[in-house]
């Protein structure tokens, strides 16, 4: 597992974000992203739904880090190792610059 800095990324970047749904719909990355919630998280489902392969980094966001690292891991086990937990989550994302929506 890596980390990254959120000021790094771009929309060609691969992102899931596995915040819950009433936390994504406060505030969410404006660049293309994926949404799934780390408690319905399944990810070979996940990697072959979006025809994922080990080339591809899989960048994850939460709110602060700590259930991006649980996704991360929960892929690792499931024999994906490209992860990147994104640093300081949603937060740090809007702080580094990048576009978000408010709702």
């Amino acid at each position: 597992m890596r980390f990254i800095k959120p000021g790094s990324l771009s929309g060609n970047s691969i992102i899931l974000d596995v915040r819950t749904l009433e936390e994504y719909r406060r505030a969410a990355l404006k660049i293309p992203h994926i949404h799934r919630e780390l408690t319905e998280l399944r990810p070979l489902e996940f990697i072959k739904e979006n025809g994922l392969t080990g080339a591809d980094t899989l960048n994850i966001l939460c709110a602060s880090g700590n259930r991006a690292s649980q996704a991360a891991e929960m892929f690792e086990k499931a024999g994906f190792d490209n992860v990147a937990v994104i640093i300081g989550g949603i937060v740090e994302a809007e702080y580094s610059g990048l576009e978000i929506i408010k709702y």
